[in-house]
């Protein structure tokens, strides 16, 4: 694969555990081959929707091996390698080599955020990139990581011969769109925001990975394809309808109402890994509810 085929429509895979917190490889297995059933062009293993803070490096080098014996090798398998050391990001990146993945998507470090300028930014970025034995994309999510990648940042590393690209989940679109002047030929923006989707295609994104196509596939996909086609009406409408699983489950929950939802909809979400806890019955009722509007529990 080239940074021409970087876009379509990908998913960000939960990571899946049994009651004593240990990985659970049938329903991680189960879950990629029903996203692949609905037509994803791309699977993301360890990202923020898999539970990226809380896995270890063996549980990153399980998934990844997980994974590849499910996804085509002509289908995107990205690897989350982020980490507040450089050299372990570094490490995580051969681990994904190793695996088979097809490209590393790194997030800021954040621990100390106080020394986290755009200089420090820059030479983790410059020094992931220069060593990474993957092609990397940068990850800008704010509501995790406190750090907003600016769009000079974005601009400077988009010229990396090894930086293919960059997921943007805040859903910020004038930003976005300051980021969308440095797509080239090497170098595409993918929006990770499932609220703002369809705009954000229409501004120029080369495509999305979405939490939100981990529990409303079909749906998520005809929306995509929509937007896509040139049909602006009918993307419109269906960003509409699925703009509150977005903003009232994933983006209020976190992990927690993403595997809630996947339990609902016939997915294996299962339990998320302590500290997290499961949604309340409160929430619960807010899943089903927002599940139930947007049309994609099933009858």
């Amino acid at each position: 694969m080239t940074a021409l085929t970087l876009g379509g429509l990908m998913v960000p895979a939960v990571s899946t555990f049994d009651s004593h917190g240990a990985l659970d490889r049938a329903a991680f297995q189960f879950n990629i081959d029903t996203h692949l059933a609905h037509g994803v062009d791309g699977v993301l293993v360890a990202g923020s929707s898999g539970e990226s803070a809380l896995l270890d490096d063996d549980d990153r080098r399980q998934l990844l091996a997980w994974a590849r014996e499910r996804i085509p090798a002509n289908t995107w398998m990205l690897a989350g390698v982020g980490s507040e050391s450089t050299r372990q990001t570094l490490a995580r990146s051969h681990d994904a080599k190793a695996a088979g993945a097809t490209a590393v998507l790194v997030v800021s470090p954040h621990y100390f955020l106080k020394r986290m300028s755009e200089a420090a930014l820059l030479a983790h970025f410059r020094a992931v990139a220069d060593a990474s034995p993957l092609p990397v994309l940068l990850y800008n999510i704010p509501v995790y990581a406190h750090v907003v990648l600016s769009p000079a940042l974005v601009h400077e590393m988009a010229q990396h011969p090894n930086v293919i690209g960059m997921k943007d989940s805040a859903g910020n679109l004038p930003v976005l769109a300051q980021y969308l002047e440095a797509q080239s030929e090497t170098f595409r923006v993918m929006t990770g925001s499932g609220a703002t989707v369809v705009p954000a295609i229409h501004a120029g994104a080369s495509g999305a990975i979405l939490a939100i196509a981990l529990y409303a596939g079909p749906t998520v996909r005809l929306m995509f394809d929509a937007a896509r086609g040139g049909r602006a009406e009918d993307a419109a409408a269906m960003q509409v309808k699925l703009a509150p699983i977005a903003t009232d489950i994933g983006g209020a929950m976190g992990p927690a109402g993403i595997k809630a939802a996947m339990d609902m909809v016939g997915l294996r979400g299962g339990v998320p890994r302590s500290p997290l806890l499961p949604v309340s019955a409160d929430e619960q009722a807010i899943v089903r509810a927002r599940l139930e509007s947007a049309g994609v529990l099933p009858t």
